[in-house]
């Protein structure tokens, strides 16, 4: 896939997670490698996920200097870097903050996963431990999250939100929303089960 088109997937899949109410202001962060290079493109700083165009894209090295474009890179630059030194395997990280995620996530629960969809395609969803955002000890606890679960689609990040990632942009993307519905499913369920239980005992 050509820079261009790169930059235009950024930006739809910016908007797509912010339209389905996926984060807030200005946060959540989209990276994406690009092919033959050891570059990526990330979203730059200060810029809300629904207004991200095709030049809010920064080019920077895997040290997370920028090589093309104007502005800082994403503060959480150092835990997309992180997952893509480690996993040679992901060409794509979308980071937000869906609600029903970060509810399990400021519990500190690994994701509860109640259909055979979300346990064939999401497997395990581990979480990360809290660290202020952009900082160095966040960018390493996300990064041993995916060293620690080979394999792992996603984690939720305790007290933050969800980081997942992909083969593609629109693959992490998936990925965020299948995991936001299974959350929400998951909400649902205790619901319904303290209800019935509810019922019962009276």
């Amino acid at each position: 896939m050509s820079l261009d088109l790169l930059k235009k997937e950024l930006e739809y899949v910016s908007h797509k997670v912010y339209q389905k109410g996926y984060t807030q202001a200005t946060g959540g962060n989209i990276s994406v490698r690009i092919p033959g290079t050891d570059h990526v493109l990330i979203k730059r700083s200060g810029i809300s996920l629904g207004e991200v165009s095709k030049e809010d894209a920064l080019i920077v090295n895997m040290d997370g200097e920028v090589v093309e474009g104007q502005g800082k890179p994403s503060k959480e630059i150092g835990f997309h870097l992180g997952i893509y030194k480690v996993r040679p395997d992901v060409n794509a990280v979308v980071h937000c903050h869906p609600n029903y995620s970060i509810g399990y996530a400021c519990l500190g629960r690994e994701l509860p996963l109640p259909t055979v969809t979300a346990r064939k395609l999401l497997g395990h969803v581990p979480v990360a431990d809290v660290a202020p955002s952009g900082s160095k000890e966040l960018a390493q606890h996300v990064t041993d999250v995916f060293i620690q679960n080979p394999g792992i689609k996603i984690t939720l990040m305790k007290d933050h939100g969800v980081c997942s990632v992909g083969p593609t942009l629109e693959a992490a993307y998936n990925v965020v929303d299948l995991a936001e519905a299974t959350a929400k499913q998951s909400f649902i369920l205790t619901q319904l089960r303290a209800s019935v239980e509810s019922a019962v005992t009276n």
